[in-house]
């Protein structure tokens, strides 16, 4: 497996990797602008040794500088793993919460052919909830065996 989809597989593939212009991340060897989280390690060190501007060692890794202060507290309170990239998006279901997902599992072993549309219909009249047909449909694709 190549280094990039290794990368990109643990999450730490620097999307914006062109836009490293740092000297050692040029050409190439041990600095990689791939590695998002070598790349801003080395701009933290660099702010701290280098003497140059924050703006300009942001820009120098391919960051604005309130990008670089951001990654900075995140550093400073979690250490190295603070480097790694969260995950975008929600991290939980809003909006079928567990009793609605009982709900769905419950009429689905009354009805097993009932459609995710006739479902989402009842629970809507039953628990006052909207929930689209599509969510029913995904929820009932994870659940089964």
């Amino acid at each position: 497996m190549e280094k990039k989809e290794i990368l990109i597989k643990n999450g730490t593939f620097n999307k914006n990797h062109e836009k490293v212009k740092k000297e050692g991340f040029i050409e190439g060897g041990f600095y990689d602008p791939m590695d998002i989280v070598q790349v801003r390690y080395e701009m933290i060190k660099d702010a701290d040794n280098s003497g140059k501007t924050i703006e300009q060692i942001s820009n120098e890794y391919g960051y604005c500088r309130a990008s670089y202060y951001h990654i900075k507290d995140n550093f400073d309170k979690g250490g190295m793993t603070a480097l790694i990239p969260e995950k975008t998006g929600p991290k939980e279901a809003r909006k079928l919460t567990s009793d609605l997902q009982d709900y769905i599992i419950e009429y689905t072993q009354r009805d097993s052919k009932a459609s995710s549309s006739k479902i989402a219909a009842e629970i809507e009249s039953v628990k006052g909830v909207t929930v689209s047909k599509r969510t029913v449909e995904r929820f009932r694709y994870k659940k089964k065996p």
